[in-house]
């Protein structure tokens, strides 16, 4: 089979856009069809995000236009938007209506006519997935039965809530509970099923459901750091920082690609650490008072941050003898107080209602099972943050592991890679960017690290600084000496 020019990555940042159309609600009456609208030649810049925190890809369009498509076709809100964009040679987007499901365009925006000519006009076009417009005009207003992860499928496939057609990617769970949702939004009601989840495989509370190019996924943190409750998940690409030039091979039709894929453009760590906000939202220890209002009980649950860690898999968790000792956080003692940061619950105090016995056969999710390790795992999305700056690549997506290495910054031509920022890092959103004018692709990686990939020092010896000036001053009496 001949290889087409379009399968060839010959330089970073090359795409194909094969189909790029909008689907009118009105009928094409000499065809009996939909009428479409190849709108690839007045694109200037075209979007594309995945979250793991987002329930659906949204997306933007901007065009510059001497036709006024927006009047004549027209747009109304109820147009679809079929595409079809990879990398060359590698998966990508797929949204046509022969092997997809178009996107739906709900918003054109900052209309703006251009300054130097008569009849040019720039515009944005806004899509999101179908799903999204179900979501809103429908609620679910019943009770599953049994495993959360059936519930799940059952709104996300059934035509009265989301009616969706795309693939679901579910990771099993390890309840038999009832729930009733009443009145709630789709989304609404998978995401409060989701925080009722325990995972099957893993030490894990908490659910996520997300779209990526491939499908849906409804699954845990863990599930995305491991595989099969038994190993690390490989990286799916590496990155690196590229304090020199990276040149071609001598042979000038020769491009050493990969490498210069692998090239980091800009990086930058939003947020590496910030104790205070870690303490006060239950990182490190919180407690969970519980009132039993069947059985007429009061109980108390700690959780330790890093009793817990040692029971669940990390980015950093590799199978090495370190594993247990790679948090965020050193283990040392805090000032004078005798206590590491893990041990002082009362940091992050909840109180929840939670009764027994509701169901006769089925029970729902204990609430220190799953309400201590959310928080504590919420919490750590927002450490150790970085955003890359990167050439497009399509076999990325949100929820997969990469790696990335930057050396310590210090003077000296050996370049030695920081123990601690660098190493695996899971995306939690991607953008992608399309310039039609100039035929690049790039993309935005938001990323989090759980763990450090060498341990930090410890010490035995709590830090104790400063002069004890322990005194109290009666303000009258010093007013009268200072007389």
């Amino acid at each position: 089979m001949a290889v087409l020019e379009r399968d060839i990555l010959d330089r970073v940042g090359k795409y194909n856009l094969s189909t790029l159309e909008i689907i009118s609600y009105r009928q094409d009456k000499e065809e009996s069809l939909p009428k479409t609208m190849d709108i690839r030649g007045i694109t200037l810049t075209m979007s594309i995000t995945e979250d793991i925190f987002s329930n659906n890809i949204n997306g933007s369009i901007t065009v510059y236009d001497t036709q006024d498509v927006r009047s004549l076709l027209p747009l109304t809100g109820l147009e679809r938007l079929s595409f079809k964009f990879n990398t060359p040679g590698l998966p990508g987007y797929d949204m046509t209506e022969d092997n997809g499901v178009p996107f739906h365009i709900y918003k054109v925006d900052s209309v703006k006519k251009d300054e130097s000519g008569d009849i040019g006009q720039f515009y944005k076009i806004y899509f999101c997935s179908p799903e999204m417009y179900y979501n809103q005009i429908t609620s679910v207003s019943r009770a599953y039965a049994g495993p959360i992860e059936n519930a799940v499928k059952d709104i996300f496939r059934n035509s009265k809530y989301l009616n969706s057609k795309k693939p679901l990617f579910v990771e099993d769970t390890a309840t038999n509970a009832k729930y009733v949702i009443p009145s709630m939004k789709p989304y609404s009601a998978i995401n409060f099923l989701s925080s009722q989840c325990k995972s099957g495989k893993y030490n894990n509370a908490g659910y996520l459901f997300y779209e990526t190019s491939r499908g849906y996924h409804f699954r845990s943190l863990e599930s995305m750091l491991a595989m099969g409750g038994a190993v690390a998940r490989p990286t799916r690409f590496n990155f690196q920082t590229q304090l020199m030039q990276v040149k071609d091979s001598k042979k000038d039709e020769v491009k050493d690609i990969q490498r210069r894929m692998q090239g980091v453009i800009r990086y930058d760590f939003g947020k590496q650490v910030d104790a205070l906000e870690n303490i006060r939202n239950g990182l490190y220890a919180n407690r969970l008072i519980v009132h039993d209002a069947f059985n007429k009980t009061i109980k108390t649950f700690d959780f330790n941050y890093k009793d817990n860690y040692e029971k669940s898999y990390h980015l950093e968790t590799i199978g090495s003898e370190l594993d247990a000792d790679k948090q965020i956080t050193p283990n040392t003692k805090l000032n004078d107080t005798g206590k590491s940061l893990y041990e002082f619950p009362n940091a992050k105090k909840m109180v929840v209602t939670e009764t027994s016995r509701v169901h006769n056969d089925y029970e729902f999710t204990p609430v220190d099972e799953t309400l201590p390790k959310i928080t504590s795992q919420m919490t750590g999305y927002r450490n150790m943050n970085m955003t890359l700056l990167v050439h497009g690549n399509t076999l990325l997506n949100a929820g997969d592991v990469i790696n990335f290495t930057v050396p310590v910054m210090q003077p000296g031509e050996d370049k030695i890679p920081n123990p601690y920022t660098s190493g695996r890092y899971l995306i939690m959103a991607i953008k992608h960017t399309i310039a039609v004018t100039t035929q690049n692709h790039t993309m935005v990686l938001k990323c989090m690290k759980d763990s450090v990939r060498t341990p930090y020092p410890t010490e035995e010896d709590a830090l104790i600084v400063g002069k004890d000036n322990t005194r109290d001053i009666n303000i009258y009496n010093e007013d009268i000496s200072e007389l």
